[in-house]
């Protein structure tokens, strides 16, 4: 939204702002979160890759962003655990897969 504001003041979405201006056939548009659209896809993973490789650009990780992070680590440890756990095998052939949800 800043990018497409013309009052913006910060230098980086006036750049942007003025590539998009130069380049008529690039379009901006906005898509819904969460639904696989397959070049919002592949930029992800384009972005994912420029960040791991240490780029100045690195925007701070929003904290909802950090604690699904921290959930899927726990999730895997525990599944990790479970899977390879001594106790509770005839409960692990029952329930092959932890959960953070309730199961009846």
């Amino acid at each position: 939204m800043a990018i497409l504001n013309p009052k913006s003041h910060h230098s980086m979405f006036r750049e942007i702002q003025t590539l998009l201006l130069s380049h008529k056939h690039i379009h901006l548009r906005w898509l819904k979160a969460h639904v696989v659209y397959l070049g919002n896809e592949c930029a992800d993973q384009l972005a994912k890759e420029a960040i791991s490789k240490g780029d100045p650009f690195l925007l701070p990780k929003p904290l909802s962003y950090l604690k699904s992070e921290i959930k899927s680590a726990a999730l895997s440890i525990w599944q990790d655990n479970w899977d390879n756990g001594k106790t509770g095998r005839s409960a692990h052939d029952i329930v092959l897969s932890v959960s953070n949800k309730p199961v009846g």
